[in-house]
């Protein structure tokens, strides 16, 4: 009976396999769930050109634990806040050509999330 008890309390104390939790917190490592994207960064927030000028536009897509993610397709849209139906400017794929004085709005989004806007002003020509 002594030997019976005896295997019974290693077993129990030390577990199946003889393994001892080495974390020092005595908790077992956290596993981390794929990435998933839950941000959208965009830059510069503000920008200014001139008529003719280009502005470049960067997304940063970002997981849950917030950091870079890569290989993701962003569509891009623009909006004019002139509401004369008039061009501020062109926009394809993140750049920004300035067609006429005004402000717009740029977004990059995938799988229904949006990053917030920027705001591209574009000035008449250079003096």
């Amino acid at each position: 009976m002594k030997f019976v008890l005896t295997i019974f309390v290693c077993v129990f104390v030390f577990g199946c396999g003889g393994e001892v939790n080495s974390s020092p917190t005595g908790n077992a490592p956290a596993i981390q769930s794929a990435p998933v994207l839950t941000t959208i960064g965009l830059s510069p927030a503000t920008a200014s050109i001139h008529v003719g000028e280009e502005q470049t536009f960067v997304a940063q897509g970002l997981d849950q634990y917030h950091h870079p993610m890569t290989g993701i397709t962003f569509t891009w849209t623009s909006s004019d806040d002139a509401g004369n139906g008039g061009a501020i400017a062109l926009f394809h794929g993140g750049i920004a050509t300035g067609i006429s004085a005004g402000v717009m709005h740029v977004t990059a989004s995938v799988s229904g999330i949006n990053s917030a806007p920027a705001v591209l002003t574009v000035s008449q020509f250079k003096p």
